[in-house]
């Protein structure tokens, strides 16, 4: 029996600085079956057990049987924890026919069964690939498959694939590297076949006693090439991710497959959006909704999905972690520390198997990164929306970089928005973490009526003018042709004290648009002093809508003048109560600042006692218009000791403590 050696993919391992090893493809599957659909389709597995002259099964502490494999490959909900464990007591997180069944919504039924003759203790006997060659010597290019499928062969073993048969070649010891950085015996696709180690760990440069029996994370991933499906972006949110972890160390557990993989092969059906739809979306591993649109340029197109990472699911009899669990996803790395999340897809010209053009946009922007801007993330996992970073709005003008596949990581793919297109876009209005719900509103025609895209780049510096200075706030343009030139910002300020934010109001309610600087000319001295000022901005669109708040940004300051808008208007938005703040510093010596807020006009008396009652300092007395305001106490020609402030408005009286310590 004479085959061609087609390499079609390899799969490297190679190892991260921070976490181990990973997974890592390095080419496109092509060929045969990219296009097929498998509805309620059987594929059976032929399983062959290969060793070499050097390298032989492990039989110590005890040989793995006939049933171990095809336990792992191909039986239905037993191999998962606690009914059965690996071999090696390892949870098992399900078999690969318990995977495929999850993700092909009960289309694709895997069976199958070991080739090998079996002996004494249902030990299968493994055909010798060639009594002179040595593991090292095989690697990509030597004939491995031709090889094994001669040495089969000439046992009399079948190892013929008729088009619902695929052959599974899993060889002797550990996931071979290389010991010179060669390729080595990487798992791998050959037609319709795939390789795949016995036993799997680290190193992977050399033979390990200590290494485990393999699990079904690398399994299913190659098995998924031989189906026709192609690599995608996404880490492990995705199986195809070229790099992942296929959802934990050392590919144990597999991730879902993406949904446009899953509708390429037949096995969920998007609900294709017209116009401007409004959903709750639920989650489902097995029936997930999915939502598709479609851009207007290029065949591009856009998958929605909800997706949660907290979730259990049955096989058999048993619940164990859904595939996207928090076990797989540690909390230290990047959506561990959130339950949910809507995944957006992005396919670029229609073609889902395509690695370089197609995969997960981060809602963070960052490709290995997570919020805020440029923190590092482990694990390069990617921010569904609204994750971490709070991103609520996908749309076009929602990232300023160009999405360009071949330069990532600063674009590409990576980036949230629906470039090269104009028609596309996302809102999330609500999430229901309990339901495991987003409603989300979802615009095929006019994405500029979803609210504003969060202000980018907002910067504070200082401005000087004569012997002074003040904080000058700059931003990006905004892109929405409805916040640009028509639309505004709003500026918010907050003043922050030793105990932390003190309040927050609205200090200017109409920037336009097209504006990208501000100067709060009442605050005096930035840039140096003891008091801390910090801003945030919203865009407004012409329909009201107001975005997210940008991020923070603050600034030191020696005075202000007024807690007012620029136009000295001293009725600041957003104070609503009376409140008398805590004086700061406290304990002081020998001065400190009392700040209190007004929500109306009131006569005011603020002053000062000891502890016994008399009054020592009287630092304000007189009508007030609503506002904030502070006032200094100078406590010089005092003694030390607990002395109170009293502040009457109205019959509003509050007193709070304060000590003098000189």
């Amino acid at each position: 029996m004479t085959h061609k050696i087609m390499l079609i993919l390899l799969l490297p391992f190679v190892l991260f600085t921070k976490i181990g090893a990973s997974v890592k493809d390095t080419c496109v599957v092509t060929g045969a079956g990219t296009s097929e659909q498998f509805i309620n389709a059987t594929i059976t597995l032929k399983i062959l057990l290969v060793e070499f002259a050097d390298v032989k099964r492990r039989t110590s502490p005890s040989s793995y049987t006939k049933i171990d494999f095809e336990n792992m490959l191909t039986s239905s909900g037993i191999y998962v924890s606690p009914n059965i464990y690996s071999p090696d007591g390892d949870e098992a997180y399900g078999s690969m026919r318990d995977y495929f069944q999850k993700m092909s919504s009960g289309n694709l039924t895997v069976t199958g069964f070991v080739v090998n003759t079996v002996g004494l203790g249902n030990v299968p006997n493994w055909v010798l690939l060639s009594p002179t060659k040595t593991k090292q010597q095989y690697h990509r290019l030597n004939g491995f498959w031709e090889d094994a499928i001669t040495a089969a062969t000439v046992q009399g073993l079948d190892v013929s694939t008729p088009p619902t048969v695929k052959l599974v070649i899993i060889y002797a010891g550990n996931t071979y590297f290389g010991p010179t950085g060669g390729w080595g015996l990487n798992p791998a696709v050959y037609i319709d076949s795939y390789i795949m180690s016995e036993r799997q760990g680290r190193p992977y440069s050399q033979e390990n006693s200590n290494d485990k029996f393999s699990r079904i994370g690398i399994h299913c991933h190659e098995f998924a090439h031989v189906l026709g499906i192609g690599h995608s972006s996404g880490s492990r949110a995705d199986l195809m991710q070229a790099g992942s972890r296929n959802g934990s160390i050392d590919g144990n557990a597999p991730a879902p497959l993406n949904p446009a993989h899953r509708a390429r092969k037949g096995w969920v059906t998007p609900t294709v959006i017209t116009g401007q739809q409004q959903f709750d979306a639920y989650y489902s591993l097995t029936a997930p909704q999915v939502f598709r649109i479609n851009s207007n340029t290029n065949n591009d197109y856009f998958l929605f999905e909800n997706r949660r990472f907290n979730q259990n699911m049955v096989i058999g009899s048993t619940t164990v972690p859904d595939y996207n669990n928090s076990a797989f996803f540690p909390p230290a790395w990047s959506h561990g520390s959130i339950s949910q999340g809507i995944f957006v897809w992005r396919v670029r010209g229609g073609t889902p198997n395509d690695y370089s053009n197609n995969g997960l946009v981060y809602a963070s922007g960052n490709y290995g990164a997570t919020c805020p801007e440029g923190t590092p993330s482990e694990t390069d996992d990617g921010v569904p929306f609204p994750g971490n970073c709070n991103v609520r709005v996908l749309s076009p003008w929602s990232d300023s970089r160009a999405p360009s596949p071949n330069t990532p990581p600063s674009s590409g793919i990576f980036v949230p928005n629906t470039k090269d297109g104009s028609n596309v876009g996302i809102e999330v209005l609500s999430e229901n973490s309990v339901a495991g719900c987003f409603t989300i509103m979802l615009y095929q025609t006019r994405p500029e009526d979803s609210s504003p895209s969060k202000p980018q780049n907002f910067r504070v510096g200082t401005h000087s003018t004569g012997d002074n200075s003040f904080p000058k706030l700059t931003w990006a343009a905004a892109s929405e042709p409805d916040v640009n030139p028509s639309g505004k910002f709003r500026i918010w300020r907050a003043m922050i004290d030793y105990i932390g934010q003190v309040g927050l109001w609205l200090l200017k309610d109409s920037v336009a648009g097209n504006v990208t600087q501000y100067i709060d000319w009442s605050v005096y001295g930035a840039g140096s002093g003891n008091y801390i000022a910090r801003y945030k901005i919203k865009a407004v669109d012409t329909q009201n809508k107001e975005s997210l708040f940008s991020d923070s940004v603050s600034i030191i300051y020696r005075y202000l003048d007024k807690f007012g808008r620029e136009d000295q208007s001293p009725t600041p938005e957003g104070i609503n109560e009376f409140k008398l703040h805590k004086n700061y510093p406290n304990p002081f010596n020998p001065t400190t600042v009392i700040s209190y807020q007004l929500p109306a006009v009131s006569h005011v008396k603020l002053s000062v006692y000891d502890v016994l009652g008399r009054e020592v300092a009287t630092l304000v007395d007189g009508m007030k218009e609503a506002g904030f305001y502070t006032a200094n106490f100078d406590g010089s020609k005092l003694s030390s000791g607990v002395y109170f402030y009293k502040l009457q408005a109205g019959s509003w009286k509050p007193i709070k403590k304060m000590l003098l310590a000189k």
